[in-house]
């Protein structure tokens, strides 16, 4: 039921957060309508963008989300219409210039290198930054009730990213299985 509810919400442009226990399938609550609707606006626009960041509390998140998609996008053969890449400080430099070279669809990331990529000033950063620009997509996976000064530096993070970013639409979802 949380599944239907989440994907109808997004195809209704709504944000939203999905509380529901471990191993209960959140992540499919944002990446049902993302993927669906990436493959829309790819065959109405078909310039490399990122449309959805995902921001993972730990690179352990990020790691096994990376192997996920991965398996789950080889059922759909070399020709799969979504690309999505890992961009966490644990890439070899050479990665991080293919993903600055050839925006993926859904980029996934932890909350210091996403603030990293907003502050700092590197010619890498700043093209990974602008293949974001109308960004879709802004997932909070993990999401936690935040306090204090790590509240106001998630806050802040999330006004970063609309201010530079300039989504015309922009949903965000939050997934957690510790919150009520």
């Amino acid at each position: 039921a949380h599944q239907e509810t989440a994907v109808a919400l997004a195809a209704q442009q709504s944000s939203f957060v999905v509380t529901t226990g471990t191993g209960s399938g959140k992540s499919l609550c944002f990446f049902i309508p993302m993927v669906n609707a990436i493959i829309d606006a790819k065959r109405r626009d078909g310039r490399p963008r990122t449309r959805a960041i995902i921001i993972y509390p730990m690179n352990a998140l990020a790691n096994s989300q990376q192997e996920e998609l991965a398996k789950y996008f080889s059922n759909l053969g070399p020709s799969c219409p979504v690309t999505f890449a890992r961009y966490t400080g644990q890439e070899p430099q050479e990665e991080r210039e293919r993903i600055a070279s050839s925006a993926p669809d859904i980029l996934l990331t932890n909350f210091m290198m996403l603030e990293l990529l907003m502050t700092r000033q590197e010619e890498l950063d700043r093209r990974v930054v602008e293949n974001c620009v109308g960004l879709e997509f802004l997932v909070l996976d993990e999401l936690h009730t935040y306090r204090g000064r790590q509240g106001a530096d998630v806050a802040l993070l999330v006004r970063r990213v609309r201010e530079r970013l300039r989504p015309e639409r922009l949903i965000c979802m939050g997934t957690s299985a510790t919150m009520a």
